[in-house]
């Protein structure tokens, strides 16, 4: 038996999220809190608080993760009473590159004014928190999938045509695991960020109109805001539902994966978590082969999402185009060279401003910053080869 002391030596990532009924009054008391608790436990990773609440993806030994969760539960005014903790075992980074993209080099708190940016448009106004979809717990979701939505009709009092499962996340992670049902209708909006999440479901909206919706994501908090904003379109879109906890409390609950096929894709050293089916949905980008492993942080040279590249496929300088760039006409011969100077980063969507535009001018304004060693959102954003779509971690 495994000796208690050796187990609470070990490593392990805990993902949070919490949103409040009113607003957070001192956001600069919150962040003295992070700033002392999380540096006193020698925790690294990403800590977002904002008026509505925070957004925490951390690391660090378990027994230091266990005592920040007892200090949250017990400070605070009962902020973080009823929060879904994930706490799991996780290994060290498998490399420098994965644990800097993944923010695990440093503790980075900030200030921030919310904690998904749902639309990159600053003339859209985010729907309101209180009007998201109802939570489904993992075990009511399978059912509900396993029922292809009769259970929800006797309860219901606006009848709907079908079910339609929707998930929230973006392409670099539905492409190596995803819900499938046979008796339901997936929608996969193949999205390159969560912003451009919206203009999808403003476009798809007639498929969604009349039917019932079932969300989800990696842990919940996107579609705490997506399922909102679904909502706020009125009548035809009341039946909106959203998986409590996430993909990763349903793999919890379902083990050998249940609807779940392949791997959930998370935004922490562990790259990718699977069930025990050991089923890869993800294929190489060039040779087809079944292949779901994203540690070589092979990436598109047009826009820089993640792409999926078999070992054997993977050479120096080697030059890959996305399904979404390759879609709009991109071809890897007018790929651009990596280490171009040029201030621009080019997508199908058109021309992204140079990287630190990327970054909405309120952050540098507003947001009050704790960084140690070389963890400054400039040096990650002017790196060509970094990662340049900031996704939340829940």
């Amino acid at each position: 038996m495994a000796d208690k002391n050796d187990e609470s030596e070990k490593h392990g990532v805990l993902l949070y999220y919490k949103y409040t009924h009113s607003p957070i009054e001192d956001l600069n008391n919150l962040y003295i809190f992070y700033e002392s608790n999380c540096t006193s436990l020698g925790l690294l990773g990403r800590v977002r608080i904002a008026p509505q609440g925070v957004n925490v993806t951390v690391g660090g030994k378990l027994s230091s993760l266990e005592s920040h969760i007892d200090a949250l539960l017990k400070v605070n005014n009962g902020l973080f009473h009823g929060t879904d903790f994930k706490l799991a075992s996780c290994d060290e980074p498998l490399n420098d590159e994965v644990a800097k993209e993944c923010g695990f080099t440093c503790l980075s708190i900030r200030i921030v004014k919310e904690l998904v940016t749902l639309t990159s448009n600053p003339l859209l106004k985010s729907p309101s928190i209180v009007n998201a979809g109802r939570h489904l717990s993992a075990t009511e979701f399978h059912s509900v999938l396993q029922s292809a939505g009769e259970l929800l009709k006797e309860e219901l009092p606006n009848n709907f045509k079908k079910v339609i499962l929707l998930d929230a996340r973006n392409l670099y992670e539905t492409r190596i695991g995803k819900f499938e049902s046979p008796d339901v209708e997936t929608l996969d909006p193949a999205t390159r960020q969560y912003s451009d999440l919206p203009a999808w479901i403003d476009s798809n909206a007639e498929k969604l109109r009349g039917n019932c919706v079932l969300m989800y994501c990696t842990g919940g908090i996107r579609c705490e805001m997506a399922s909102a904003y679904i909502r706020s379109k009125g009548t035809g879109f009341e039946n909106v539902f959203q998986l409590f906890g996430g993909v990763q409390r349903y793999l919890e609950q379902f083990p050998d994966g249940g609807f779940f096929k392949g791997k959930n894709f998370v935004y922490d050293p562990r790259i990718s978590v699977g069930s025990s089916s050991g089923y890869i949905m993800g294929k190489c980008l060039l040779c087809g082969t079944c292949f779901d492993d994203y540690s070589s942080r092979c990436r598109c040279n047009f826009c820089r999402m993640l792409v999926l590249v078999c070992h054997d496929c993977q050479k120096e300088n080697a030059q890959y185009v996305c399904e979404l760039c390759e879609k709009h006409g991109k071809v890897a011969q007018s790929v651009p060279p990596v280490n171009d100077d040029s201030s621009e980063i080019k997508c199908d969507a058109g021309v992204f401003k140079e990287a630190e535009d990327i970054v909405p001018s309120w952050i540098s304004s507003e947001c009050l910053w704790f960084q140690r060693e070389n963890c400054s959102i400039s040096k990650k954003t002017q790196k060509l080869g970094g990662a340049c779509f900031c996704e939340c971690s829940s």
